[in-house]
């Protein structure tokens, strides 16, 4: 056995559940890099955006994606609930179509969509494997009788 001979023993110093800093970071602390990169980029945002334009003008692709980017940024989820009909049947596919088809209609979007599919295909397992307890537990019982 080793002896421990450092005057404190390295490691976790601090007992779980207390923090070395009770009152944490304060709300709207930046990180160093951050800080940093702001100071360089302070007075210059102008110069880089014209900058970022005249390439993407002679055409750079990295500069047209820049460009593209923050002119059409990408569509984000609505925020309103949707109504949406659910058909009356146990045939979880004929469910999942009609998601499907209501947002190839456009009542629909495309994201809640999808959300709901996969919800529904969740629910297909979760009755696959009911079916299969069942089942297995018949054929115990069958073979417990016999």
């Amino acid at each position: 056995m080793a002896e421990n001979t450092a005057g404190k023993q390295r490691g976790k110093p601090f007992r779980p559940g207390i923090s070395g800093n009770p009152a944490g970071k304060p709300p709207g602390a930046k990180n160093r890099a951050t800080v940093l990169a702001q100071a360089l980029f302070d007075g210059e945002a102008e110069t880089l955006t014209r900058k970022i334009i005249e390439l993407a003008k002679a055409g750079d692709m990295q500069a047209l994606k820049v460009c593209v980017d923050r002119l059409c940024p990408p569509m984000k989820a609505q925020a309103a609930p949707v109504q949406v009909e659910i058909p009356e049947t146990e045939n979880i596919s004929v469910i999942a179509k009609a998601f499907i088809k209501a947002a190839a209609d456009g009542r629909l979007p495309p994201d809640v969509a999808a959300q709901l599919v996969s919800a529904v295909g969740t629910l297909a397992h979760i009755v696959e494997v009911n079916e299969l307890k069942e089942r297995l537990a018949a054929l115990e019982a069958a073979v417990g009788r016999k």
